[in-house]
Formats: structure tokens, C-alpha cells, sequence
């Protein structure tokens, strides 16, 4: 389930004729590698996917305690 704050999100991206045309170029591009499936076409689709998402700021803080599993 989404919260409350990502449903706000979302129907914020909807109103952003930007973000709403990214998104519709990455479908396109969905698209296209699913009908020419090479090497060739998959990297370009990832790499036109990639470029609709945002960086993810990453920690520099060590992380604390002792029993991590991943």
C-alpha cells in the first residue's frame, strides 16, 4: 500500500507535463526494445530508461550495529 505522502507524489508527477513526458518516452522506448530484443536495443533502452530517474544521494555515515544480512 502506498502512504498518503507517496500518493501525493504521484498525483504531483501526474501534473508535471515534464515528468509525464518522460515517463512516456521510457514506454516508448519499453516498447521498442520488446520488439527487437538485441544486445544493442536493450542497452539503449536501459540508458534512456535511466535517465528518467533521479540520483540517489548515497550516505557517507557508517552505519551502526553488528548484525547486518542482506
Amino acid at each position: 500500500m502506498l502512504s498518503t505522502k507517496e500518493k501525493k507524489e504521484m498525483l504531483q508527477d501526474a501534473g508535471c507535463a515534464k515528468r509525464r513526458d518522460s515517463f512516456r518516452r521510457a514506454q516508448s522506448s519499453v516498447e521498442t526494445a520488446a520488439s527487437n530484443p538485441s544486445f544493442d536495443a536493450y542497452l539503449k533502452f536501459l540508458t534512456t530508461v535511466h535517465k528518467v530517474f533521479s540520483r540517489v544521494e548515497i550516505s557517507s555515515l557508517k552505519s551502526s550495529g553488528k548484525n547486518f544480512k542482506l
